[in-house]
């Protein structure tokens, strides 16, 4: 975009994302890096990752998926599915993680003038992208 048409403001940093999140409903637990939220919806429980990238541009959304342990298993037509699905959901996309052998889905936006409403609506939208493609990844442990 344009730069005038671009958001301005100030970026979130480690704190206050944690008190946006907790002021949205979410009770964030502190990881290594970033916060884990969870939410329940209807049979689904949601577990999702939220992180500053390193120079704090970046927010990142990670889900972990399941585990992989025999990724030469999973056949072509079931990885090429997840590929073509990056479409439907970007900027979600899946990856595969080899040393760990799991599968995840992460999104990403950027950290400026990021308010309660913008994070929720992208918190939703990503969660609504775990829900709309587990038949994709139900091959995951």
């Amino acid at each position: 975009l344009p730069a005038p048409a671009r958001a301005q403001g100030a970026a979130l940093n480690d704190d206050s994302l944690a008190k946006m999140l907790g002021g949205m409903g979410y009770a964030p637990k502190k990881l290594t890096k970033g916060f884990l939220i969870v939410a329940r919806q209807d049979k689904w429980t949601l577990n999702v990752q939220v992180v500053l990238s390193a120079d704090q541009s970046k927010i990142g959304l990670n889900a972990n998926l399941g585990d992989v342990p025999n990724d030469q298993a999973v056949t072509a037509p079931q990885w090429k599915a997840l590929l073509v699905a990056n479409v439907d959901i970007e900027p979600s996309a899946f990856y595969f993680d080899v040393k760990q052998k799991r599968l995840y889905l992460h999104r990403s936006f950027d950290n400026r003038a990021v308010t309660s409403a913008v994070l929720k609506g992208q918190i939703d939208y990503f969660m609504g992208n775990i829900r709309s493609t587990a038949s994709l990844w139900s091959f995951t442990k």
